[in-house]
């Protein structure tokens, strides 16, 4: 991929609309200054005087928000949020990127997906993070609200080019039959799935595990990433990925697999976020007709600039991913 067609790239997509269906979640960050902490009365513990909280998307919602970073020309999220304080919070945060929020359900029996991170300030500068607190759901969604799922779901996949699954908790919004849905959809355009648990159910996408999710989905199998990622496209019957982390990733279509190196980053590096810029870039370049090997190329080259953001679930804008380019090949080519 030289500069031309990384600038043909990024023009393309452009025009590419993307629905994001999943698990849009919500990070907190609660900053709690503990030389203000004083022993309790009523317990033996030191509370957490939090003063400085801080929200932003993770999850599905991460995805939504490198979609919206890249400029790509729509993107259409469908999922299912609980009618609490954290389903508050994450559908502001979801109207800040200027989405079109029909998709999104609101559902009294449900809980928002949270990942509440206390940080622990004291006469340093360092700063500890302390145990993590989770709110997440213990069973998919009911009858009627997987209904309104799947109508939003079939109401935006018929608008968009391309369908992006995040499927990031164990009983999401990704339910059985959003899965069977999906496989339908399938059929007649590109669907691409990252699934933390799930990747073995899906057929007719095009899945997109690490090493450790492929791993999970083929118990018994052994073999290199190439020879996995074949496996995976066999049973899905659609084109697959495997993502190696600093060793880049293999797109496996039609049974030939090829490796994709991906962008030398000098440390420190943080891959939070990583596989969220990932899956954007790839779905929107692939939707813009971008070929699979050219499309693997150009996600690790937006996830060499999120890695760069340490402590942050970062996204890659246009610019940057061409600053990024200039600063890895210059003129040549990747």
């Amino acid at each position: 991929m030289d500069r031309n067609e990384l600038t043909d790239i990024l023009n393309r997509i452009g025009s590419v609309t993307v629905c994001v269906v999943g698990d849009v979640c919500l990070d907190a960050y609660w900053h709690a200054d503990m030389r203000f902490s004083r022993l309790s009365n009523e317990t033996p513990h030191y509370p957490y005087p939090v003063r400085k909280e801080t929200y932003s998307l993770g999850g599905g919602g991460n995805v939504l928000a490198n979609l919206a970073a890249l400029k790509v020309g729509a993107v259409l999220p469908v999922t299912v949020l609980g009618s609490d304080w954290r389903g508050a919070i994450t559908k502001n945060l979801l109207s800040e990127l200027g989405l079109d929020l029909s998709g999104v359900v609101t559902d009294e029996n449900r809980v928002t997906p949270c990942y509440c991170k206390p940080m622990l300030h004291g006469h340093s500068d360092v700063v500890y993070e302390a145990p993590r607190l989770d709110f997440e759901n213990t069973s998919f969604p009911d009858e009627t609200a997987e209904r309104r799922i799947l109508s939003a779901l079939r109401s935006a996949a018929g608008r968009a080019d391309v369908v992006a699954v995040c499927d990031q908790t164990s009983f999401g919004a990704v339910s059985p039959a959003v899965i069977d849905a999906l496989a339908e959809i399938g059929k007649t355009k590109p669907v691409v799935v990252d699934s933390h648990d799930h990747i073995s159910l899906f057929r007719h996408v095009i899945v997109k595990p690490n090493e450790g999710e492929a791993a999970a989905a083929l118990p018994g199998f052994s073999g290199s990433p190439e020879d996995v990622a074949k496996a995976l496209s066999a049973r899905s019957g659609a084109p697959a990925v495997v993502t190696l982390g600093e060793r880049g990733a293999v797109w496996c279509e039609n049974g030939k697999a090829v490796r994709v190196p991906a962008v030398k980053t000098a440390p420190p590096v943080d891959i939070v976020g990583a596989g969220d810029t990932f899956l954007s870039a790839f779905a929107a370049a692939y939707a813009a007709g971008v070929p699979g090997e050219t499309a693997l190329a150009f996600a690790n080259l937006a996830s060499s600039v999120t890695i760069k953001k340490i402590g942050a679930t970062g996204t890659a804008s246009p610019d940057e991913i061409l600053r990024a380019f200039d600063r890895s090949f210059g003129e040549g080519e990747q």
